[in-house]
């Protein structure tokens, strides 16, 4: 009884404990990339000001996620309060531990620059961070790259051959996709983005038994657009 009694009176003191900072917890990663810390407090100093000098119970932390959430670069976010003894007094703090976006290829064309991620959600190319993604160029709105380009970026940086083969799309005025590979100086013409896993399987079996021995630096282009066969041309 006089654990609980003493449990209670705790909570309760802790309850009135007002808030007086925000921490921000980046969990998922060991730099911030796309999401500061310092952008984070200073948003939610900027959006709710009034939760600070308040007591920790009123403070609406289901309001605070819901906005964080609209930001562009957050996956999901946690929001809850704490606090801390530093030997003198107590004092309350407001935790938000966030989860970043991570992209998986980047669009730069002559209207757009933004990433995707595995969710077709956009983030905004900043001069921050440059990750190490595969690059689109070409005629590419978010629209196509969302629909049609994501489900085969996803499954090239799934498989380890060819994330390790293809650096770079380019996409054409009528959809149609032109790879280039980082071993070799010939152009892949892969048409649309249609049936791609057929495409890619074809194309592997080239790399591993028609260019076996080498010989793949006598072409310029490699065509899998047409269906069930590639046709080589030399240089």
């Amino acid at each position: 009884m006089v654990i609980f009694i003493s449990l209670g009176f705790s909570i309760r003191q802790n309850q009135q404990l007002k808030c007086a900072d925000v921490k921000v917890d980046i969990s998922d990663s060991i730099e911030e990339r796309f999401v500061r810390s310092s952008d984070i407090r200073q948003w939610v100093r900027r959006n709710h000001q009034d939760i600070f000098g308040k007591p920790l119970y009123s403070v609406n932390l289901r309001k605070i996620e819901d906005g964080l959430r609209k930001l562009q670069t957050i996956e999901d976010v946690a929001v809850y309060t704490n606090f801390f003894d530093n030997g003198v007094k107590s004092f309350g703090t407001l935790v938000v531990k966030i989860k970043q976006r991570e992209p998986v290829f980047r669009i730069k064309g002559s209207e757009h620059d933004f990433y995707l991620d595995r969710f077709g959600k956009i983030i905004d190319w900043t001069p921050r961070y440059t990750p190490r993604v595969l690059f689109v160029g070409g005629i590419v709105s978010p629209d196509f790259a969302r629909k049609r380009l994501l489900p085969l970026v996803i499954f090239i940086n799934n498989d380890s051959f060819w994330s390790a083969q293809i650096d770079q799309i380019y996409v054409n005025a009528v959809g149609e996709l032109s790879m280039i590979p980082r071993v070799g100086e010939q152009i892949i013409l892969f048409g649309e983005p249609e049936d791609f896993k057929i495409k890619f399987r074809n194309l592997k079996a080239l790399y591993t038994e028609g260019f076996k021995d080498g010989g793949w630096s006598i072409y310029k282009s490699i065509n899998v657009g047409y269906r069930n066969q590639i046709v080589c041309t030399k240089k």
